[in-house]
């Protein structure tokens, strides 16, 4: 398993994550970011041979892209594109190319239940020839997938409930610790699940694990997971 990471948002963690991490979901302008923003990711990542990925969101910076939104879908549509083909551009010029796209919170959760969107998110994945990060433990997307590879992807700083999605950001238990994030990762090496809250075992594959660049302990924690899974 790989180790990604949410990056390009603000939170003034990205150097000292980039060096802990094997590919950077950088944050391309739809819930925040910006040309500056990219270009420094790309460079941080240029220099400590890390993957890109794009991360894109609703267009929606007020909210951090994590409330759902009812936009028409050729408008969302271009609004993805561009953001992938900003930081594809911007990596282009240092000489790096993006090797996945990553959508973000409400983007990310809404495609296993709108057919509609999850059928735009895949096509423009389809379009720029990039495998396409999606969650896992969730079973099958509502629309067909086979134009792109999918990477499935489990949480190494989150809870999980017992019917498997991720603990709502408003409880007080849904971001774990270093030493939690730790415990998490290892249990899902070791034995293939994941404990929810509820002591429910997840069954769950995943080939790349997450830290959210945003999180409070984000570098704590990247370094904890770092020390219980192997390079890439």
């Amino acid at each position: 398993m790989t180790l990604n990471c949410d990056l390009g948002e603000g939170s003034g963690h990205d150097a000292a994550l980039m060096p802990l991490i094997d590919q950077a979901n950088v944050a391309c302008g739809g819930h925040a970011g910006d040309p500056q923003s990219m270009a420094n990711c790309v460079a941080l990542a240029a220099e400590h041979g890390v993957q890109l990925g794009a991360h894109p969101a609703y267009p929606d910076r007020a909210s951090f892209g994590r409330r759902s939104m009812a936009i028409a879908p050729a408008s969302l549509a271009a609004s993805i594109a561009q953001q992938v083909a900003h930081l594809a551009e911007i990596a282009a010029a240092a000489g790096l190319q993006l090797a996945y796209v990553k959508p973000h919170g409400a983007l990310y959760h809404d495609m296993w239940t709108r057919p509609d969107l999850c059928a735009l998110i895949v096509e423009t994945a389809a379009d720029f020839d990039l495998p396409l990060v999606v969650q896992a433990g969730r079973g099958t997307l509502p629309v067909e997938t086979s134009l792109v590879p999918l990477w499935r992807e489990a949480f190494a700083d989150r809870a999980y409930a017992g019917d498997g999605s991720l603990l709502p950001r408003g409880n007080s238990a849904a971001l774990l610790n270093a030493d939690q994030a730790a415990a998490q990762v290892s249990q899902l090496r070791a034995r293939g699940e994941i404990i929810a809250v509820d002591g429910s075992r997840l069954p769950m594959t995943a080939e790349t694990l997450c830290v959210h660049g945003d999180h409070p302990e984000a570098i704590a924690v990247a370094r904890a997971v770092r020390q219980v899974l192997p390079p890439a």
